[in-house]
């Protein structure tokens, strides 16, 4: 998500789908890189703390940040990186979520301070669930509507 109109105007937003229960996990940064990843694999580490985990990655340069390199190093045996081939975001599921919220914010709209897009943001990642393993066609759609 960005506004145009400065350099501390920008957001960045990790996300984790967990495939299972369709739960979006999020976290927002100023800025994206190798620390603010990490924060985020922190925080996806402490919702589960006792299971193991497999994260779906595609191959952003922040991925493979030398404090993330040391990050997964700590978490071997527990949480382990699946990497998804170089420009296949068609196979990244979190992917459907970004184009989802994206339609939702961007539509139509001229947004002119940051504030204002963060609270949609917000509110539409902290409602959202996306399912494409049930028996029905895959869906995105909000817990509470707006």
């Amino acid at each position: 998500m960005r506004v145009p109109t400065g350099p501390h105007q920008r957001r960045t937003v990790f996300g984790a789908l967990d495939y299972g229960s369709g739960q979006v996990r999020w976290q927002m940064h100023p800025k994206k890189g190798g620390d603010a990843f990490a924060a985020f694999l922190d925080q996806i580490a402490q919702t589960w703390p006792d299971d193991q985990l497999i994260l779906v990655l595609d191959n952003a340069s922040y991925h493979r940040s030398p404090v993330v390199k040391t990050w997964w190093a700590a978490q071997a045996g527990r949480i382990t990186p699946f990497w998804l081939p170089v420009y296949s975001p068609q196979l990244n599921l979190i992917e459907r979520v970004w184009r989802f919220l994206k339609q939702k914010l961007a539509c139509h709209r001229w947004w002119a301070d940051v504030d204002g897009l963060v609270a949609a943001a917000t509110t539409l990642l902290d409602r959202v669930e996306a399912h494409f393993h049930t028996g029905i066609p895959p869906r995105i759609r909000l817990v509470n509507n707006l």
